[in-house]
């Protein structure tokens, strides 16, 4: 490829994505895992093949990072993504230099494969096409006919304009800017674990009850998590500080893509806090789950969800921002993120929801997985996932107290629902 070819091929970040590299650190920085359990052992070299052969389907996933003197942005990589053995502790940061400068890592552990993003590349929706894609093309690597489509791009075909673009820009946003200042969350205490340890507590748990205890109560499944979690930590607040509680939040990612048509692969997500404050008195679990109902109804209105990201794409497009030399950004950037960002969020739940992928799939895959990385602030991140009729609860927590974990899902046995639990914390 000639120079000049590889110079045209680059990316202004996303509105979302501009967040990530200037909160980084080299402790920490925003990373994300999604991962297929497949039912044989994975084949190194076939899947370096697969990867050789997808990675150029997905051009704004094949990048570095690069500072440019108002904003960063990503650039064309055309060095290998090299594969490697899943060792160590899930989610590290990434660090720009390492790995050919890639912003992603494919990583392979027995029957596991695991794609590691950082987050300023894609969101969840684009990372689970980029994994059922490359765990297609290896599974034809080991003979198996496996048709695109349901999430697995045709590999013969070109990449289309509509995935490697920003859709917030095309996005016909109110002349409005709301507040992104909310009181400060309750956070769980406990003792931090050194930087680059992470604990990880997969549940999985049959999707039919759950979903019968939600339907009772008139909620979603991820209403029923996430009301699941916020009792637990109102209950747990209780015990440590009753005089003085604070609100309690749940920040909930939102699939944009629901909202407004595009093929895009790259960030397009905002997020919903459903939340309950206990100094207006106590709760139960059943007040608190429909609480997460009605504020769902209300939130995920297409005008309050376009309303948040025309808050965030008018300091993009401010002109006065816009002309801030990058390390200006940058410093501003992270006293922003300081004061109204984790904060502000007693945990996260991202829940992806059902997988779907080509029937022939169906066979040789146990189940999708997704680990969000540690917090800056919060102890602890949830993500939630369905393969069939098997749904899986994911806690990532840097603290050496697994609270969050431990008591919500001591709470979901007791309403009946059967848990089989994993962890890497001894």
């Amino acid at each position: 490829m000639s120079e000049r070819k590889k110079k045209s091929r680059w990316f202004k970040l996303d509105n979302a994505g501009k967040l990530y590299p200037a909160i980084a650190t080299s402790r920490w920085s925003s990373v994300y895992r999604a991962s297929v359990v497949l039912k044989e052992a994975v084949n190194p070299e076939q899947l370096q093949t697969a990867a050789d052969r997808v990675l150029p389907r997905f051009p704004s996933m094949a990048v570095h990072i690069r500072r440019g003197f108002f904003w960063y942005y990503l650039e064309a990589n055309e060095k290998q993504l090299v594969i490697m053995p899943d060792t160590g502790h899930p989610c590290m940061p990434f660090h720009w230099n390492a790995n050919n400068g890639y912003l992603i890592r494919i990583l392979y552990y027995h029957k596991r494969i695991s794609v590691e993003f950082f987050h300023s590349i894609s969101d969840g929706s684009g990372a689970m096409i980029f994994l059922k894609t490359l765990a297609a093309e290896y599974l034809r690597l080991r003979g198996h006919r496996i048709p695109s489509g349901e999430g697995v791009l045709d590999l013969k075909r070109k990449p289309s304009s509509g995935e490697v673009e920003d859709a917030f820009q095309r996005m016909d946003l109110p002349n409005v800017k709301l507040s992104r200042r909310d009181s400060r969350a309750y956070h769980f205490h406990g003792h931090k674990e050194p930087p680059h340890t992470l604990h990880v507590i997969a549940a999985s748990m049959p999707f039919p009850a759950v979903r019968e205890r939600a339907r009772a109560l008139g909620v979603t499944a991820t209403e029923y998590i996430t009301a699941a979690m916020l009792y637990v930590a109102y209950l747990q607040q209780k015990k440590e500080n009753p005089k003085k509680p604070k609100p309690i939040r749940v920040s909930v990612p939102v699939n944009m893509r629901n909202y407004f048509k595009t093929e895009t692969l790259r960030n397009f997500s905002s997020f919903v806090n459903p939340e309950i404050d206990p100094r207006l008195g106590d709760y139960t679990f059943e007040e608190i789950a429909k609480t997460v109902h009605t504020f769902m109804l209300t939130a995920l209105n297409p005008k309050l969800l376009y309303a948040g990201i025309a808050t965030n794409v008018a300091d993009e497009r401010n002109l006065l921002i816009r002309l801030f030399p990058l390390p200006l950004k940058n410093l501003a950037i992270n006293t922003v993120f300081r004061y109204v960002g984790d904060r502000s969020v007693t945990s996260t739940l991202s829940s992806i929801g059902l997988v779907n992928m080509p029937e022939a799939m169906r066979a040789h895959v146990e189940r999708f997985e997704l680990l969000l990385g540690p917090s800056a602030g919060k102890g602890c991140n949830c993500a939630l996932i369905s393969t069939g009729s098997q749904m899986m609860l994911f806690f990532s927590h840097n603290l050496r107290e697994a609270t969050l974990p431990r008591e919500t899902l001591r709470f979901l046995v007791g309403q009946g629902i059967p848990i089989t639990v994993e962890s890497n914390q001894e």
